[in-house]
């Protein structure tokens, strides 16, 4: 899609580069069961000690001063565009000390750091150190807003409360028949995070997640394009965008059912996924149909998932040959990831169901980048390792 109609950003975009920089010459082992927050900027080792590098080896300009604030309409995106979109994949630590060497971790600190603006739409909120980190930003002259679910506002309320009483403003999407399932942050109009977590503590030290961080103004515009529509309760559709190397997509704004089918459709070689729930029949038939040409498809489904979804597809793609597990977590397998050809990567908020696609507030990219995506190869080798 084109979402930059000024015909002098238009060729100031052609000038563009480095998609995803994500270093080529790691060890990464493995195991990731004990891991903390996991890059491929670095040599994993698979004790509870591992942390991250510095990311300003990564970020060359990740202690600058942020970028202008972006015009509020995607279409008139200009002069702060970033030349680049750096991504970094991360997985939640399974094990060990709550509150230590987490992913979560890294998102504080990007909120510790923020100087104008915090925008976080998400689905559940249950880490009391996110929340006090957002506190303290709104009280340094931050702007922050959140926009989460009706339901989960009214029933997990004890942070949400906190937060409302330091003077943050809090909407939600008063729809009881969907869910604003979305889990993603916009930090300073440059920083997005974005991926299958929710903001609890389990998400960060006991379930499989999987978060990406990306530094790019443009994609952070169009996140804050989708938030303000979201916040304000303005029902418009906004079509799928593409950065680079990088599309995004809105449910139930896109059909991004079909863009997981031409995926699959176009796979090759193979094909990966975990699921936490699965219950799209024409995602399965097009894995059975991949298959049945040779293509190796396997995938991990969430046990517990797929003994209370009554329309789970795991049987049925088990019953068609395909190499198909359920999870060896006693907690949750959360992450929704497809790998087509270790090339190309899905990842967001968006579980594999009718509901996901038609009805609920969701976002997905989907990277096509081998570097990112070996990552994700390895983070699913763990899992389905640790499968039954």
């Amino acid at each position: 899609m084109e979402i930059i109609k000024n015909t002098l950003v238009a060729s100031l975009l052609s000038f563009l580069f480095v998609a995803c920089q994500i270093n080529e010459t790691v060890d990464v082992n493995n195991s990731f069961e004990n891991n903390t927050s996991i890059t491929k900027t670095i040599s994993i080792s698979s004790n509870n000690n591992t942390t991250l590098e510095d990311e300003t080896s990564f970020f060359n300009d990740e202690n600058s001063s942020y970028n202008s604030e972006t015009n509020k309409s995607i279409n008139s995106i200009n002069n702060s565009l970033s030349k680049k979109v750096t991504i970094i994949p991360y997985f939640s630590k399974t094990s060990g000390a709550y509150y230590k060497d987490g992913v979560d971790i890294k998102i504080i600190e990007d909120i510790n750091n923020s100087k104008k603006s915090i925008h976080l739409a998400l689905y559940e909120l249950t880490n009391k150190y996110i929340a006090k980190a957002l506190i303290d930003a709104f009280n340094r002259g931050v702007e922050v807003k959140v926009f989460t679910d009706d339901q989960t506002r009214a029933t997990e309320y004890e942070y949400f409360d906190e937060l409302e009483e330091a003077g943050i403003p809090i909407e939600d999407d008063q729809n009881r028949y969907a869910l604003m399932h979305n889990k993603f942050l916009i930090i300073d109009s440059n920083v997005t995070w974005t991926g299958s977590a929710n903001y609890t503590v389990y998400a960060f030290y006991r379930n499989y997640e999987n978060l990406v961080k990306v530094k790019n103004t443009e994609v952070a515009a169009i996140y804050n394009q989708k938030f303000d529509y979201l916040y304000n309760h303005i029902d418009v559709t906004m079509p799928p965008s593409k950065v680079e190397n990088v599309e995004i997509y809105f449910s139930p704004d896109d059909d991004f059912e079909e863009k997981i089918i031409e995926l699959i459709d176009n796979s090759r070689k193979t094909i990966y996924f975990l699921a936490f729930a699965f219950t799209n029949d024409k995602i399965a038939e097009a894995l059975v149909r991949a298959k049945e040409r040779g293509v190796v498809v396997k995938g991990v489904f969430d046990e517990g998932q797929d003994e209370y979804q009554s329309g789970s597809d795991y049987q049925y793609l088990l019953d068609n040959g395909l190499d198909i597990k359920l999870d060896g977590s006693k907690y949750k397998l959360h992450s929704k990831v497809f790998i087509f050809d270790e090339n190309t990567t899905i990842t967001g908020s968006y579980n594999f169901t009718i509901k996901a696609n038609d009805k609920n507030d969701e976002n997905s990219l989907v990277i096509y980048d081998k570097n990112l995506t070996s990552a994700y190869v390895d983070n699913f080798n763990t899992i389905y390792s640790e499968a039954k």
